[in-house]
């Protein structure tokens, strides 16, 4: 009898020692788990900053890029396609040149 409690007292302590583990794991990943949430949450918002940002910023280059160019041409750099050189009859007379300028 004196060895079966022994041994009882044993698993016993085992498992007490193992639960308090379990516990102390699992209390240390949750917080880990808040902290990283937290980060994201943090990220997620300057990322919407920047994303209003950038819209405000690509509204504004549109409207400035109309104000410059016929809106047919304007278009068609917004869709990144090639824009045919091309004779305008109607409105104010101007010239605009569109280069490439490389630095030596």
């Amino acid at each position: 009898m004196a060895v079966e409690t022994r041994n009882m007292t044993i698993y016993s302590v085992i498992l007490v020692i193992v639960t308090l583990t379990c516990l102390a794991l699992s209390l240390w990943y949750a917080r880990k788990l808040g902290d990283m949430l937290s980060k994201m949450a943090k990220h997620a918002h300057k990322l919407q900053v920047k994303s209003v940002e950038l819209s405000a910023e690509k509204r504004r280059a549109d409207t400035l890029l109309c104000q410059m160019l016929p809106k047919e041409v304007a278009e068609q750099l917004k869709m990144n396609r090639e824009v045919k050189a091309e004779q305008l009859t109607s409105g104010p007379q101007s010239h605009v040149i569109l280069s490439r300028i490389s630095l030596y």
